[in-house]
């Protein structure tokens, strides 16, 4: 019996609806907009969805490339009926189109042409002044839900240095104002938020930004309280800011709050230690319907400690509580005796929970902290747990712990609950991954690359992404790229190239990409090594899109060198690349740092490739 054939218009509408949910929203827009009524009907329900864990809204981000925004902002323009969307999603990171989205978004209130836009979500945010605008309006009367994340290098004293003549940016002084203004408004009765995602950046921590809260200057005259706000996840530098922004959010259910680096904290409260110890359930009467919260900090002496305990204290009253707490190292100038005693049961019940818990039933807690313990350590903090009354109680006796002895760290993580979706395996552990890199001590503390290809077959089929951490301006550990290195061998004598990493689509070789890492000489010289281990890696995957190596030094030393290793073809299937650029200040290598070789490579070894993304302090000779 000869099979009938289907065409893609006779399926149900349920099902194309699932098909076109996995497409990219230009190639659904492009290839299925102005068919005919029904699948422009499919496409405005799938786009007017407003909903994160979906492929929904309008999605800008960094794999869309210039030509491509232009031909969709122009199909969008000329369609009233996409009005309809109600999630914008605007990723500037790697974008190239940067100027042309802004221009098309928050130029002359075309935010406006989306009267049922109801989420926003704006991610390294780098024009200040359109987008605040629009924010104003967009707050007060129409949004529900706002991710904002500014662009540290619009705070950098060396940008504002080199932009302070150009007519396009706005001088620090008066970036700061109407950041400032934005925050007061967002914690005030012209919010009308349910839910806010907002990192300050790591350049805003130093600056008196939290005093828009407390000023009785006119320019702050109409603060007041939002009720609205459900939820709040924020990225700050300083204590003092939660505690002044509780006041201004009274229905706030769920709170997530992470320090850039440290709990910096006001110092004048350490003549009332014994006062603060005592305190218990103070930000009752200000966050009565608070449920929820998660905290991600390091934690630097004793003095932390204890205004930690202090803030636990005051949400003694929470149902849901998740901690993720660091230390860089042990430091005899400073007092750092909790640091120092073993991480066990009674650890975690004295400094990581409140004195006198009333409803809690969810708790989980991740902490890192650099030190040498000895295997048999393990055993015994695990079963610390088993034998403590408070934890048996609770049934809360599940927790893993392992040493790194590469870094030299201790990481121990509960597995209480399903809440919060961790795993077993501490590979999968997402908090171990996603801390950003904030100066060395952040790579410090992540798991060295040996110790996770150890667990790499435990992931398949669910790994995607490989990142390899590196410290800014020092060499890579060899003795960690020895064991990884044994490690990949194995693995491709065994497993072939299928398997471990099938699914890998990314690989970050390195971890800062900005213009200091450009200008830097270090680590750029030959290692036959690291060239093998990154030569493995590339040539591990099958199906690699994304490729960010913080050296491009690095990437052609593999193609010269270590050409035996590399699979042939094994970049040929990158679409998205970033790299630092060397300058020629910087190196006396010439021929590299010339750039005029680097095309022709790039069209020999990545012919797919659609947008380039480099790092250099300067412009390559041959343009200027």
């Amino acid at each position: 019996m000869i099979p009938r054939t289907i065409s893609i218009e006779t399926l149900p509408n349920e099902i194309l609806h699932y098909i076109l949910s996995y497409q990219s929203w230009f190639d659904m827009l492009t290839s299925f907009w102005s068919l005919n009524i029904r699948f422009n009907s499919l496409v405005r329900s799938i786009i007017s969805i407003n909903d994160n864990r979906l492929n929904t809204g309008l999605r800008i981000t960094s794999d869309l490339p210039y030509n491509k925004c232009s031909t969709l902002f122009l199909l969008i323009l000329k369609s009233s009926s996409l009005s309809s969307i109600q999630r914008i999603h605007f990723d500037e990171t790697n974008s190239i189109a940067s100027d042309l989205i802004y221009e098309w978004l928050f130029n002359h209130n075309n935010i406006l042409n989306f009267p049922n836009l109801k989420s926003l979500i704006l991610i390294r945010c780098g024009s200040i002044e359109p987008v605040v605008r629009s924010l104003f309006y967009l707050i007060e009367h129409q949004l529900d839900e706002l991710t904002l994340a500014f662009d540290d290098t619009m705070f950098r004293d060396e940008y504002f240095h080199i932009s302070e003549n150009s007519s396009k940016v706005f001088n620090q002084r008066k970036r700061m104002r109407m950041i400032k203004q934005l925050i007061c408004q967002l914690f005030s009765s012209q919010c009308h938020l349910t839910s806010l995602r907002m990192d300050l950046g790591h350049y805003l921590i130093d600056v008196d930004i939290d005093e828009c809260l407390i000023s009785n200057s006119v320019d702050y005259q109409h603060q007041s309280f939002c009720l609205t706000l459900r939820r709040l996840y924020i990225r700050i530098g300083n204590s003092w800011f939660l505690e002044n922004i509780i006041s201004q959010i009274p229905n706030l259910e769920q709170m997530s709050v992470q320090f850039h680096t440290t709990l910096r904290f006001d110092l004048s409260w350490k003549s009332n230690v014994e006062i603060m110890k005592q305190s218990n359930g103070n930000w009752l009467n200000k966050l009565p319907k608070l449920r929820y919260f998660s905290l991600k900090t390091f934690i630097d002496d004793d003095w932390e400690f204890i205004y930690l305990k202090w803030l636990l204290n005051n949400l003694n009253y929470v149902e849901k509580l998740q901690l993720h707490l660091k230390n860089d190292r042990l430091d005899e100038r400073k007092s750092q005796e909790i640091w120092k005693s073993l991480i066990d049961a009674n650890f975690i019940r004295q400094n990581c929970l409140p004195d006198r818990i009333k409803n809690l039933s969810n708790f989980d807690f991740y902490i890192c902290s650099q030190r040498q313990l000895l295997f048999n350590d393990i055993e015994k903090i695990t079963n610390s747990f088993k034998n403590h009354s408070f934890f048996l109680d609770h049934q809360w006796t599940n927790v893993n712990c392992f040493i790194d002895p590469i870094m030299l760290s201790q990481h121990i993580f509960s597995c209480f609950t399903n809440t919060f979706r961790f795993s077993h395996n501490f590979i999968k552990y997402s908090n171990v991954f996603n801390w950003p890199p904030i100066g060395d001590i952040w790579c410090n503390l992540h798991p060295s690359l040996s110790l996770i290809l150890q667990g790499v077959n435990q992931l398949t089929p669910n790994l995607s992404c490989i990142k390899v951490y590196t410290r800014r301006n020092r060499s890579v550990d060899k003795s960690d790229f020895l064991m990884s290195l044994e490690i990949l061998l194995k693995m491709r004598q065994y497993k072939g190239i299928n398997i471990p990493f099938r699914n890998i689509t990314k690989i970050q070789f390195g971890t800062h990409f900005d213009r200091i890492s450009a200008t830097s000489t270090t680590s750029i010289d030959r290692d036959q090594i690291r060239e093998k281990v990154l030569a493995y890696l590339l040539s591990m995957t099958v199906q690699l899109k994304y490729l960010l190596v913080e050296r491009v030094e690095w990437l052609l030393h593999v193609v010269e060198y270590a050409s035996d290793v590399l699979r042939t073809n094994a970049l040929s299937t990158v679409q998205h690349a970033e790299f630092c650029f060397p300058s020629i200040h910087y190196t006396g290598d010439k021929k590299i740092c010339d750039g005029r070789q680097f095309v022709p490579f790039l069209s020999k070894y990545m012919p797919h490739l659609q947008t380039l993304r480099l790092w250099r302090t300067d412009d390559f000779p041959w343009t200027s």
